[in-house]
């Protein structure tokens, strides 16, 4: 009787250790040279907007509202815009829960292409 209780403890145990994640990458190359390559990682609601390479040396940022897309226009503003530094990394908590984002080598003022 002691063993699947213990088993089913165990069980729980796991399964509130492990962290909920989502990752994102964006990596744009031109004659086999990136000219960006940027990860975007959310871990229990915390968003880590990692800036790998950029030709410019900065990765710009659009966070967007989870209710717009960075391939049509919207008319939410960003929630936050940003540059991150190549080999740096900026950590971001309180974002909404679906948020968008697009990363670029140069900043914009909207993520999608007029």
């Amino acid at each position: 009787m002691r063993t699947p209780a213990l088993a089913a403890a165990c069980l729980l145990f796991l399964a509130a250790c492990q962290q909920s994640s989502n990752t994102s990458v964006t990596r744009v190359s031109a004659n086999g040279v990136d000219t960006l390559y940027s990860r975007t990682t959310v871990v229990d609601g915390v968003a880590r907007f990692e800036c790998i390479a950029s030709r410019s040396g900065q990765c710009h940022y659009l966070v967007l509202d989870p209710r717009c897309t960075p391939d049509a226009a919207c008319a939410q503003p960003p929630l936050q815009q940003f540059a991150v530094a190549v080999g740096q990394t900026r950590a971001m908590p309180g974002l909404p829960a679906g948020f968008k984002q697009c990363a670029s080598d140069i900043h914009k003022e909207r993520c999608h292409r007029d």
